[in-house]
This record gives structure tokens, sequence and C-alpha cells, in this order.
């Protein structure tokens, strides 16, 4: 009874590592073709960068470098329009949620913020941008249409 009991475990691991294998195969598979360009740097300070690395971190930690760049790019590219700055954009009210449920400020005081997060962010200050001058995202499941790069689409 208990070596039937383990041999099921074991399937039912094998057929959850090979699901999670699969979604992120056809995670790839969906990211549309993109250009990276320099939009010219932003000014921002180390604060500044460690906000939008934590945001990234909480937001798409997750996902691909190229992902995490997305992400970071659409805030620098609200920080440039009508926010004003790089802080404002990320505490913009209904914006994003990790700034309104206390996630991005426990990343913030842990400093648990991952090496492409702090990459992107600093590259998407410095310019970088492959989503061009999008400045939103969301998850691909919502059914927007935009440029896809893993599990988000962003116009």
């Amino acid at each position: 009874e208990q070596a039937k009991k383990e041999k099921e475990a074991e399937a039912a691991k094998a057929a959850k590592a090979a699901d999670a294998k699969t979604a992120k195969t056809a995670a790839a598979n969906r990211t549309t073709e993109t250009t990276t360009t320099n939009n010219g740097g932003t000014a921002a300070t180390v604060d500044d960068a460690t906000l939008l690395a934590a945001l990234v971190q909480c937001e798409c930690g997750y996902e691909s470098y190229e992902g995490q760049l997305a992400v970071a790019a659409v805030v620098v590219n609200r920080a440039r329009g009508s926010y004003g700055s790089i802080k404002n954009a990320v505490y913009a009210p209904g914006q994003f949620g990790p700034a309104s449920s206390g996630k991005l400020a426990l990343v913030l005081s842990t400093g648990a913020i991952g090496a492409n997060a702090k990459q992107a962010a600093a590259a998407a200050i410095g310019g970088t941008t492959n989503v061009g001058a999008a400045t939103h995202f969301r998850n691909v499941r919502s059914g927007y249409s935009g440029i896809v790069i893993g599990n988000h689409v962003f116009w």
C-alpha cells in the first residue's frame, strides 16, 4: 500500500514538472519578436533605480531578462510622460499592485532583488527598451493585443 502511494506521488510530481516545462515553453513560444532600441537616458537617483528594480522583481521576477526589461521600460516611459518621475509612476494610485499591497515595501526592506531585475532597471533608466514607447502591460491572458513577452502583453 505504501509503495503504491509513493509511486502515485512520484507520478504526480513528474506530471507537475512536465506541465511546468510545457508552460515555460509555451511562454517562450508566444513571445513577439522585439527590437531593442535606446530612447535616451532618464534622470534617476540610486533610490529610483532601487525602487524600479524592486518593482520589476515584484511584477515579473520569474520572467526572462527580456520580460523584466520590458516592465522596467514601461515604468520609465511613464516617468518620461505625465508622471514626471519613476517614484510617481510606481506609486500612482491603482497602477502597480505591489506598490499598494505592501509587497514592494517588503522587497525594498529585505533587499531581495535579483540581478536581472537590477540590470533591467539600470538598462531602462539608461534608455534601453524592447517595447518602444509602451506605457501599459497586462497578463497575456487578458486579451489585450500588443507586444507579447513571456506572460505579459505590452502596449
